[in-house]
């Protein structure tokens, strides 16, 4: 579907790459520009997947990989070549290192108008943080997510690169705006857009702002309940298995009541009769709840909460989610190559009727420089010299 569009790809880690893999899956072309001798950081996190980096592998397939030393003038001569069909570049070094590099937008753009720039960062190219540190667990602090997350004794990191994924996900939709606006243009102009990681985190945030504008209320933590609304949450059946269901209506509440805890009494309490009011006495009712669901074994009450209705389901370890009948279903495990065998990959969640998406390789360290200067003009001879004089 983006077979035609070149990418050039600076980012390293988890956000930049992420985004350019998501785009590489429809077919874009992505050239991932490493460093000589050691290339992407995440190369070098562990070596679960046949001796490559499970972080690379996950991020990184569909791609060609070329090396290039960016500090080196002749290095930035190829980059400039390679701009001059480009689509898109995306970077994520830290605010000011491209124009370091000589690889900014105002002036890849003088070679190439067309071309559609975007910077991923932790807090953007200026104001008083852009020079700050930006990892996944920085952000999650610096947004909020950490001290609304957890139990009410103790915070909680979330486990996945959420800040990472959500600014590579908010960069993917930017780029495809970005080209479609292109296509509808006379002039077929290109653009500069930039995505945080802190914007995008915030712009997460819900309705939590709001309880705190209208009614200075912050958020406690509330364990793996929902802060809005009770009961919600996963549950201790008999069998010692979890229940997950959700009260999301007052006809809910009523059906969990009468007809599945069979606790008729509760919905004509005055502390218990809507869910402002159950919030406010959500420790007494959480007793209620929690005890009455550990008279049977979670099977049967995912029968009775499904016999009325209720939304409800298994809380499942990791193994259970990669054997679900739903994943195995939808095919969403696919083999891809790598360089030392074949890989298990989770494929692009996205479907479209008529397309399927990419699950091609995982490319080796400068694995396709010599094949992409080939295409620029390069020689053999010319090529040997660039690597012996570690330009590439």
């Amino acid at each position: 579907m983006l077979e035609g569009i070149k990418i050039l790809d600076f980012s390293i880690g988890i956000s930049g790459p992420y985004c350019t893999r998501l785009l590489a899956d429809w077919g874009a072309r992505v050239l991932k520009i490493e460093r000589p001798g050691g290339g992407d950081v995440s190369r070098e996190w562990d070596s679960v997947v046949h001796g490559m980096s499970s972080g690379y592998v996950w991020v990184n397939r569909n791609k060609e990989s070329i090396t290039l030393n960016l500090k080196n003038q002749r290095a930035r001569e190829i980059v400039y070549k390679l701009v001059e069909d480009a689509d898109i570049v995306v970077e994520n070094f830290t605010p000011g290192t491209v124009n370091d590099l000589g690889i900014d937008y105002e002036t890849l753009c003088k070679i190439n108008p067309h071309l559609i720039y975007c910077h991923i960062s932790g807090y953007g190219q200026d104001g008083p943080y852009k020079d700050e540190k930006a990892y996944d667990l920085l952000m999650q602090g610096e947004s909020g997510i950490i001290l609304m997350n957890g139990s009410p004794e103790a915070p909680a990191k979330v486990p996945l690169s959420i800040c990472d994924l959500t600014s590579g996900m908010f960069a993917a939709l930017g780029i495809m705006m970005a080209l479609y606006n292109r296509t509808t243009k006379p002039s077929k102009q290109g653009q500069e857009l930039e995505v945080t990681m802190f914007d995008s985190m915030v712009s997460l945030l819900g309705y939590f702002p709001h309880f705190y504008w209208y009614r200075g209320e912050l958020p406690v933590r509330v364990g793996m309940k929902h802060h809005l609304l009770t009961p919600y949450g996963p549950y201790l059946a008999k069998d010692g298995k979890y229940i997950s269901y959700a009260c999301l209506s007052q006809d809910h509440w009523r059906k969990f009541c009468y007809h599945v805890i069979e606790r008729p009494e509760l919905p004509e309490m005055p502390e218990f009769e809507n869910n402002e009011k159950r919030l406010a006495n959500r420790e007494e009712l959480e007793k209620i709840v929690a005890g009455e669901l550990l008279k049977r074994n979670r099977d049967e009450w995912l029968e009775r909460l499904r016999a009325v209705g209720i939304p409800c389901g298994r809380v499942n370890d990791l193994e259970e989610v990669l054997t679900h009948p739903q994943l195995i279903h939808r095919g969403l495990v696919r083999n891809l190559d790598t360089p030392y065998g074949e890989a298990k990959e989770i494929d692009n969640p996205i479907r479209f009727s008529g397309h399927t998406s990419k699950m091609d390789y995982v490319p080796e360290l400068g694995e396709h420089t010599a094949k992409i200067l080939a295409e620029l003009g390069f020689s053999e001879d010319q090529i040997s010299e660039l690597r012996a004089k570690l330009v590439i």
